[in-house]
């Protein structure tokens, strides 16, 4: 059985949750028009509010670490079981979170809300652009260690 080598998942974990920011923030600054696709009344945040969201910024940090940290322990656990090597098993990874974690939720919000198609095209694309980036680092930071005989 496999050890998992803890300080590795901390590490990509908190890289991820450190890239979240980056790649969100800057995707929010390139294509913060898509908040103003009709209907504009169902964003509680837009771009344009800067930092004054309605959400504590504590428990965002907190949510978003702890998700980075837990993708990072999933890869772990999963580690031998993914296809692939080095980055291309981070890829792989990353793929499948974005499968199960962002389609069925866009899906549901294009089923059930009255939400800008665009929009949610937007959030998709992004999403996968996100995931397959963790998915990278993390495979990058928690790599198989080399059995010396």
């Amino acid at each position: 059985m496999r050890t998992i080598n803890y300080r590795r998942v901390i590490g990509a974990g908190l890289a991820i949750n450190f890239l979240s920011f980056i790649i969100g923030g800057g995707s929010y600054l390139l294509f913060g028009d898509i908040f103003r696709l009709a209907p504009t009344d169902v964003w509680k945040w837009t771009p344009a509010m800067g930092l004054d969201i309605p959400v504590s910024w504590p428990i965002l940090l907190l949510m978003n670490i702890t998700l980075a940290l837990v993708f990072a322990w999933v890869f772990a656990i999963l580690y031998s079981g993914i296809p692939g090597q080095g980055v291309r098993k981070g890829l792989v990874f990353g793929l499948f979170a974005w499968l199960i974690g962002v389609i069925p939720p866009m899906t549901t919000l294009y089923l059930m809300t009255n939400i800008a198609t665009g929009a949610l095209l937007y959030f998709t694309v992004q999403g996968l652009v996100e995931w397959l980036a963790y998915g990278a680092t993390i495979a990058a930071i928690y790599r198989e260690q080399q059995k010396i005989d």
